[in-house]
């Protein structure tokens, strides 16, 4: 994916930060390079934080194994939903 102001991607959060959940969807506000970009956060609470050169990686896994990547660090990927997560596309 190559990343563009206005791309919404997902980015791992604490669960206690977005109603139990562990990633949010992110706005792109900025475009350092094809890795790096700035995001808003849309977690599920009135926690809204902006989050500046976050690391932009491909998928869920990619974000779990990259060091310090335990909230609040943020990686964004354009989906991180896990293989085996139950939820539909339409939510």
């Amino acid at each position: 994916m190559k990343p563009s102001k206005g791309r919404v991607v997902f980015v791992l959060v604490a669960p206690e930060t977005n109603n139990g959940d562990d990633y949010a969807p992110a706005m792109i506000t900025r475009v350092w390079n094809d890795t790096c970009v700035n995001v808003r956060v849309l977690c599920d609470s009135m926690n809204t934080p902006w989050m500046t050169s976050v690391k932009l990686l491909a998928t869920r896994e990619e974000a779990e194994r990259e060091p310090g990547a335990s909230a609040p660090r943020l990686l964004a990927a354009p989906s991180l939903r896990r293989s085996n997560d139950a939820r539909s596309e339409e939510e």
